[in-house]
């Protein structure tokens, strides 16, 4: 088992937190800044995003790897396959592994809104493709096979020396869950089979959606793996609009909203109401008799302060 496995399963309330990445390659400055924050051995690992939205920024590999080795921290790398080819997501993937990255979280990708919206995207896999190529060929020594359906484009499957890979990798693999998509229970289902061994929820602010999710799969497979359930506190209330309005599958609901746009101190009240959702759905998942080991992923945002204040609520 993964050290980062082993801490997740261990602690009572895993928590991951989610590190800003840099638009260059000096990192010195983000790891300086990591270093200072005062909760880093309350939780179980940091996560390092892949280009959220099209927005470049460092390769995460490259990030992650001085992270762990100047810090000692666990890291969660983000893997996209909105950017690249099959052939692409395999280099990096050798190339993580060389470093010593042993921890992905596979996502398909969001719409790419960033820098270069006009940019086409190869998006050869999708997300539980490429959850079931790192566990059931890259992890036991193989390439993963050609997925295309086009007759000429198919390789020799007689020449398997191509399959091979000098050395198998050994990642853990993570799969995203979004609990306000439809039929997302059938589709984490599927992730479960291809081998995932964690979940991080999208950012979500509705208790009841995750615990309605969460409740479906466990009925449908008898067992679910951790599930680290993201919230980012809002920086404003503008922002908490511009989510709502702007960022697919992100819900507030309007009652969150009504809470928040009412409060004298809206930080304070934000805080507050971060606190109440993990309540909400550790109490909720014990009521309901869950056996799914859950924790949390806090995403800062612009507000390093209030996610301390959250992460400190939780502990």
């Amino acid at each position: 088992m993964s050290s980062l496995l082993e801490s997740i399963r261990r602690d009572e309330f895993p928590i991951t937190y989610e590190v800003p990445s840099p638009r260059g390659g000096n990192v010195e400055e983000y790891i300086n800044r990591i270093s200072r924050l005062d909760f880093l051995s309350d939780i179980s690992a940091v996560n390092v995003c892949n280009n959220p939205i099209g927005k470049v920024r460092i390769d995460p590999a490259p990030y992650a790897y001085h992270i762990k080795e100047t810090l000692g921290l666990e890291t969660i790398t983000h893997l996209t396959c909105r950017d690249s080819t099959l052939s692409g997501l395999q280099k990096w993937l050798l190339g993580a592994d060389s470093l010593g990255i042993k921890n992905i979280l596979a996502m398909t990708g969001d719409i790419a809104v960033g820098d270069y919206p006009a940019e086409d995207q190869p998006a050869t896999i999708n997300s539980l493709e490429l959850i079931s190529g790192i566990k059931k060929f890259m992890n036991k020594g193989k390439l993963m096979p050609e997925l295309s359906t086009k007759q000429y484009r198919l390789r020799n499957r007689y020449l398997t020396e191509l399959e091979k890979l000098e050395k198998p990798t050994s990642f853990t693999v993570g799969g995203v869950l979004l609990p306000t998509r439809s039929q997302e229970a059938r589709y984490a289902e599927m992730k479960i089979k291809a081998g995932a061994d964690f979940f991080q929820t999208q950012i979500t602010y509705d208790s009841q959606k995750v615990l309605d999710v969460m409740s479906q799969i466990e009925d449908m497979t008898g067992s679910l793996p951790p599930v680290l359930v993201s919230t980012a506190p809002f920086a404003s209330i503008e922002e908490m609009e511009y989510l709502s309005d702007n960022v697919p599958q992100v819900n507030i609901p309007s009652e969150v909203q009504k809470r928040l746009h009412d409060a004298e101190n809206f930080e304070k009240e934000c805080v507050n109401f971060v606190l109440d959702i993990y309540q909400e759905i550790t109490e909720g998942a014990r009521d309901r008799g869950l056996k799914t080991k859950i924790g949390a992923h806090i995403i800062p945002m612009r507000s390093e302060k209030m996610a301390k204040e959250i992460i400190e609520g939780l502990i």
